[in-house]
Formats: structure tokens, C-alpha cells, sequence
């Protein structure tokens, strides 16, 4: 019979509480595949949800601000970005923006990042169509990253946020997904040395190819050779204690 129910990891009840105690601009940082952008887009938040803006060299202004888009009836409209979607959120109460991969924001992008993340009393930006938005009551921010050390980011923009967490663990929702027999031998992959780490990504993989394929073909097929070994030793001592 499978459990319903895994508690959660130290880093995981930390962020609950510093959301729950109402710090709405929080970095989440650590080894890939452990949940961050999962937990970010799900915990804590309000009726408004949550929006998810990825970094990377060639985004531009339109991904977070916006931007003028052809309509349907031939003329153009302004489009709102993921940022100004979550400070608008429902009307009503602003929405999570989840800024995934936060180092890998090219410079142009990381100053209106740096714009959009302000508090709220400083946070004001006119539209091309001459309308001022601020972001609503409610609004938060939580940037993700797979830095070591949250310093590593820029200066100004980890200004912006007060608490940094080291997540160390997988989110136990997402080792839910997992059959009950990988749980164990996940969490303690997935946060292993660089060199022996893999991400619940590869055991999802795992999972879906060990019917096909068996379990030995699986963890060389999900994990590689050397990796697949170290997962297939600590299966079957999970197997026999």
C-alpha cells in the first residue's frame, strides 16, 4: 500500500512560513530538479494565481513588459508580459511572478527586472497607451536559480529580495508523482554531489522506460553508465532493507 503523504524537507517548511509570514519577494536556489519553480508557482499563493517568466539570453522586453500584437480585425493591441499580468493579477488582488533562472537574464532584461521587482510604493510603469499600472495588493516574487550562492547574483536585483533559500530537497509533491519504491532512492539522487546528481526529471524517465525495458536497461538509459550504476545499487539495497 502507498503512502499519501511525505513531510516535507527543512527548506521547504521555511519557505511556507517566511510566505505565510508575508515576505513577497523570496529567492529559491540550489540543484535542479528539486521543485523550485513548482513550489514558487503553488505555495502560498492567492486567488489571482501565478504567472512564470524563464530567463535567458534572448528574451526581450515583450516576455516581461509587453508589447504591440496584430489583432484580429487587422489593427494592433498591447499585450501585457508576464510581469505586468502578475501585477495586474485578477483586478482585484496582485498574482506570484516566478522568475525562473534569474542569472540568465541578458543585461537589458535584468533592468526592468530590476523595475518590476521594486516595492510596491516605489513600482509604477506607464504603457505605450498611456496608462499607469502599479502592481495590485497581493503581488509577489519569487525568483529561482540554480547558483550555489544567491551573492552570485547582481547586486541590485538580490537587493530586492530579503530572503534567500538554499532548497536542498525535492518537493514532496513532486516525489508523489514517483512509484513508492523510487521515493527514498530520489530525494537522496536528486541532492547527491554534482557528479552523482541526477534530477526527478530522469527518474520520471525511469519510471516510464522500466516496464519496456527493465530495470537495469532503464537506469542506463535514464541516468547513463556511471550514474545508472549508483541508482541501480541503491534500488536494490532499497529492495532488500
Amino acid at each position: 500500500m502507498e503512502s499519501n503523504n511525505l513531510p516535507k524537507a527543512q527548506c521547504w517548511l521555511d519557505f511556507e512560513d517566511v510566505i505565510e509570514a508575508g515576505i513577497n519577494r523570496v529567492i529559491l536556489f540550489g540543484p535542479t530538479g528539486t521543485g523550485k519553480t513548482f513550489g514558487g508557482l503553488t505555495m502560498g499563493i492567492n486567488e489571482a494565481g501565478s504567472h512564470r517568466l524563464i530567463c535567458s539570453e534572448e528574451m526581450t522586453s515583450a516576455d516581461v513588459t509587453g508589447s504591440w500584437m496584430p489583432n484580429a480585425s487587422g489593427g494592433f493591441e498591447y499585450l501585457l508580459g508576464y510581469a505586468s499580468k502578475a501585477w495586474m493579477g485578477n483586478g482585484n488582488k496582485g498574482a506570484r511572478l516566478v522568475i525562473d533562472e534569474c542569472d540568465k537574464a541578458s543585461g537589458d532584461v535584468s533592468s526592468l527586472l530590476l523595475a518590476m521587482t521594486d516595492s510596491e510604493a516605489s513600482a509604477t510603469m506607464e504603457l505605450p497607451t498611456g496608462e499607469v499600472i502599479k502592481p495590485l495588493d497581493g503581488f509577489s516574487v519569487v525568483m529561482t536559480s540554480n547558483i550555489e550562492h544567491p551573492d552570485d547574483l547582481p547586486v541590485a536585483l538580490r537587493d530586492r529580495f530579503p530572503v534567500a533559500l538554499e532548497i536542498n530537497a525535492p518537493h514532496p509533491n513532486a516525489l508523489m508523482t514517483l512509484p513508492e519504491r523510487l521515493r527514498v532512492v530520489a530525494s537522496a539522487v536528486i541532492t547527491a554531489e554534482p557528479d552523482r546528481r541526477a534530477s526527478i526529471r530522469a527518474f520520471y524517465a525511469f519510471a516510464t522506460l522500466e516496464a519496456r525495458v527493465g530495470t537495469e536497461r532503464a537506469t542506463r538509459l535514464a541516468f547513463g553508465e556511471y550514474r545508472g550504476e549508483a541508482v541501480l545499487d541503491a534500488l536494490k539495497a532499497t529492495a532488500v532493507a
